[in-house]
């Protein structure tokens, strides 16, 4: 069977990181250990992608990556204020990334109802913030941002 998405259980967003811990909905790996990828995908441009390791054990999901990988990959010059990063985990064995998201369980709403911290970063262009947000369908993207002053 096909694995569906990368199921969310846990999002920490402190100290400069942000970690991302869940299982694999629909099985579809081993009981090994493994290494995945988590991809952030500039939602205005999707050739701009970063990535980051992510560990895979059997059916399990773990990946951390420094807020400074976005930040410093996301200018915001002129009118751009903001950009959106969406997130998939590639696993072995399966032909295309899964998306980062939490659907099984019984939160509606998750847009308005679950909100994690900002962060931020002073870059050579001023302070960014970064924060995680689940999407209107329920998937994990990020938010990078100026900082307001």
């Amino acid at each position: 069977m096909e694995p569906g998405h990368a199921e969310v259980e846990q999002v920490w967003p402190r100290d400069g990181h942000v970690r991302v811990i869940g299982h694999i909905a629909g099985g579809g790996t081993s009981p090994a250990t493994s290494t995945g990828t988590l991809i952030l995908t500039d939602r205005d441009r999707p050739a701009v992608t970063l990535n980051c390791p992510a560990t895979l054990t059997g059916t399990r999901f773990e990946a951390s990556f420094d807020i400074d990988l976005i930040t410093s990959t996301s200018p915001l010059a002129g009118s751009r204020s903001r950009r959106i990063w969406d997130l998939h985990l590639t696993v072995p064995g399966c032909p295309q990334p899964l998306r980062v998201g939490r659907h099984l369980d019984d939160i509606p709403n998750k847009k308005k109802v679950m909100t994690f911290p900002t962060q931020t970063r002073n870059t050579p262009a001023g302070a960014v913030s970064v924060k995680p947000y689940y999407t209107v369908q329920a998937n994990l993207s990020l938010i990078c941002r100026r900082a307001a002053k």
